[in-house]
């Protein structure tokens, strides 16, 4: 069996701040990593190494692309090598055009993609099953109604529906193991589910959103992304958003994704140091690892928050909240990193996992490295 090597660039656009302290492969396409659908997907049929572009998306035509690959092709786009098998020999050249991870909003915007991708084997490796219409009844006699399609419900092992809403007319709703969807939260698809992960009563979740392992959601949620052990627990709303891994949103919490007089929305730039031009009208949060809000944090539309930010205070935050920020626009300060260390080890033991000396050796290092964006 051969392994798979991620490699990545700036060839193709920053990804700040969600490249800050993690992988772009392990950024997530949908339900889960784009690392963890190209490793299910090509195990199968990969004999040999294969070296993967991180920013290659696993599509279905991009994964049979790959798969039908033999030792010595490569695939590249404008000089640019999206994968290889073996030494550089043959280049092959498909007839489609590769989708590309380019920008944190392309996270949001393809989530249903992502999930539709990898649905099938998604639903093999969480040994999910799919609802039947002989078991429609007996769901709403408990209080489980579901519109559309029911086969479009995935529960894998552990996974609880309580009394609840459910449509599947515009995609899949599938549950990781041992999640849980609570009391009088109405869901629309393509939604997924992480493992460990519940969504708490009276939520409103709008698709194509995904959820990570370990995370709780409340609110209302729209088309949005939460990587793994994220907490967005409470009232408050966020759209065509994107949060990293262990943020926690404060009770309250709000992101505007829409402006009033629906013109373009700009958003930074950290290769311009400036508020740039987005192309787009819907663009919420964007927010880096181990970054957090307080009760009633405001944001406004293309709110780039680097990683470990502790927000709060008055008003609205700033557009552009660089890494390590502790505060708010009228008392703002750097966050000390032996502080930031502190409590992100607080946080990490309350899901069971330890921060090693080499974890903390990176987040000092993350400091350094992003000294230059706290003087911008």
């Amino acid at each position: 069996m051969g392994k798979i090597k991620f490699y990545s660039s700036l060839d193709f656009g920053s990804l700040y701040p969600l490249d800050l302290g993690k992988n772009i492969e392990d950024l997530h396409f949908g339900a889960r990593s784009i690392a963890d659908q190209w490793i299910s997907a090509t195990s199968p049929y990969n004999s040999s190494d294969l070296e993967l572009n991180a920013h290659l998306l696993p599509t279905v035509d991009a994964v049979d692309f790959v798969n039908a690959m033999q030792d010595g092709d490569y695939w590249e786009v404008d000089g640019i090598c999206l994968a290889l098998k073996g030494e550089k020999k043959n280049r092959k050249q498909p007839d489609f055009s590769p989708l590309i991870l380019q920008s944190p909003s392309d996270l949001f915007e393809s989530c249903g993609l992502g999930l539709d991708s990898d649905l099938k084997n998604l639903v093999k490796d969480w040994s999910a099953r799919a609802l039947s219409e002989d078991e429609r009844m007996a769901w709403a006699g408990q209080g489980v109604f579901v519109s559309g399609p029911i086969d479009r419900v995935y529960l894998s092992p552990g996974a609880k529906l309580r009394s609840c809403n459910l449509n599947t007319e515009d995609g899949p709703i599938i549950l990781g193991p041992n999640s849980e969807v609570q009391e009088g939260a109405c869901i629309r698809g393509g939604f997924s589910l992480g493992e460990g992960s519940i969504v708490r009563m009276g939520s409103t979740i709008y698709g194509p959103s995904s959820v990570g392992a370990h995370c709780k959601v409340g609110g209302e949620i729209s088309n949005s992304v939460i990587h793994d052990y994220s907490n967005k627990a409470h009232h408050g709303f966020i759209g065509n958003s994107i949060l990293g891994s262990w943020c926690n949103l404060g009770a309250g919490t709000t992101s505007s994704n829409l402006k009033n007089n629906y013109s373009e929305i700009k958003v930074w730039s950290k290769e311009e140091e400036k508020a740039v031009k987005s192309g787009k009208i819907f663009f919420g949060l964007i927010m880096g690892n181990h970054s957090k809000s307080a009760i009633n944090t405001t944001f406004n539309t293309g709110t780039i928050v680097g990683a470990f930010c502790n927000i709060h205070g008055e008003g609205i935050a700033d557009k552009h909240v660089p890494s390590f920020n502790w505060g708010n626009k009228s008392r703002s300060e750097v966050y000390d990193v032996k502080k930031a260390i502190e409590t992100a080890e607080k946080v990490m033991l309350r899901r069971g996992m330890k921060m090693t000396d080499l974890d903390k050796q990176e987040v000092e290092n993350l400091f350094n490295e992003t000294e230059s964006d706290r003087k911008v």
